[in-house]
């Protein structure tokens, strides 16, 4: 009686292994996998290219190299335009300089 008490006990935690596992018809989702990490390309960044960016994600959130190399990017760009509508513009530094009419 001993013995098929130990089976018995033994097929029970089996089966709750088993289950906890997901071996009765559920299993586990595939792991998300991050893309490595492209950055902006070379040359002017548009809107899609924004878009596009996507960071490896770690432990305690995302890579900052990787975004801080982004949002330097960005700042730098943005930087460069605001500077070439502004002399497209004719303003500078110090504002408008009114015309002489």
């Amino acid at each position: 009686m001993l013995v098929f008490l130990i089976a018995l006990l033994v097929v029970v935690i089996g089966l709750v292994v088993f289950a906890i596992v997901g071996h009765f018809g559920a299993t586990l989702e595939d792991p998300t996998r991050t893309s490595p990490f492209e950055s902006l390309p070379r040359g002017i960044v548009t809107p899609e290219d924004i878009d596009q960016v996507r960071f490896d994600q770690t432990l305690r959130g995302y890579r900052m190299g990787q975004v801080d190399e982004v949002l330097d990017r960005l700042r730098a760009e943005l930087a460069a335009r605001d500077e070439e509508i502004a002399l497209l513009r004719g303003e500078h530094a110090g504002g408008i300089h009114p015309t002489h009419e």
